[in-house]
């Protein structure tokens, strides 16, 4: 894969040529979208990447830009406020989800026939029944929700939430030392399943430069190995090395993470 994108991605780009209204955000997506087509896809580019390479081509020029009046500003302050403002937000979103499924439990008539999903609904033990779905759930948005502390960062870029872009197999996008990485954030290390690791592989290798990291030094080691990606301008980072890149302590997130965790364990099980 990586041979079809050297030549393809070496165009050259004036990069403050202003073409874009960065303030104007309607404009710019339309800008986008329009621009795209003009994007040369490579011959043996797979056709359910081709729309999220066009994209992500014309978006190179615009985030060059961006990022270098981005990051030459002050440093964001009040970093760890933020973070746990964010946290917090988090718990909160947990236990009212989640809360509502208790109570959907408690309420289930036993009176009635019914088809139960498992013999802990059967046998009525709520916290046996509604533990697999409290980490599951916590699990999945614990996920997004590190998307979100990565935006703190003033390398970061997310092209869904910015302007509701969606590029397939990219959670984020990093500035680092003049090179915008299109990156895929997994929660740990072992996120992926075995069949799972090509496909994500496939996703970053389209792109001139990326990055698939765990933002937890947890689980086994990674399903993507570093001999796998190595022909692709890939990087592997796992926790310190993922958050530091991007100027953020992971310690400190690791530890306001485990608070809300533990403070969900004693609320959710009460």
């Amino acid at each position: 894969m990586s041979s079809i994108l050297i030549e393809a991605d070496r165009f050259e780009l004036n990069f403050m040529s202003k073409r874009f209204n960065y303030d104007n955000k309607d404009e710019l997506v339309e800008k986008i979208l329009n621009d795209k087509d003009t994007i040369k896809i490579p011959d043996n580019l797979p056709d359910e990447l081709a729309e999220t390479y066009k994209i992500a081509r014309i978006l190179d020029e615009f985030l060059m830009d961006y990022f270098q009046v981005n990051t030459s500003s002050v440093s964001l302050v009040n970093t760890e406020d933020k973070i746990e403002e964010n946290l917090n937000n988090f718990k909160q979103e947990i236990l009212s989800s989640l809360g509502k499924e208790k109570e959907k439990f408690r309420q289930v008539s036993y009176q009635t026939k019914k088809r139960f999903k498992n013999i802990f609904e059967f046998s009525k033990s709520e916290n046996l029944y509604l533990s697999n779905m409290y980490t599951r759930f916590i699990s999945e948005k614990l996920g997004h929700k590190f998307e979100e502390i990565a935006n703190l960062s003033n390398k970061v870029y997310l092209p869904d939430k910015e302007l509701g872009i969606k590029l397939k197999g990219i959670d984020l996008i990093i500035y680092d030392q003049g090179l915008i990485k299109y990156t895929q954030l997994k929660t740990k290390k072992d996120t992926l399943t075995g069949s799972q690791k090509d496909r994500s592989i496939q996703e970053l290798s389209i792109h001139p430069y990326s990055i698939f990291a765990a933002a937890l030094d947890m689980g086994n080691s990674l399903t993507v190995s570093k001999k796998s990606v190595e022909k692709y301008n890939i990087e592997l980072l796992v926790g310190e090395s993922f958050w530091s890149l991007i100027d953020l302590d992971y310690n400190l997130i690791l530890n306001k993470i485990s608070k809300i965790i533990k403070e969900l364990d004693k609320e959710l099980y009460s």
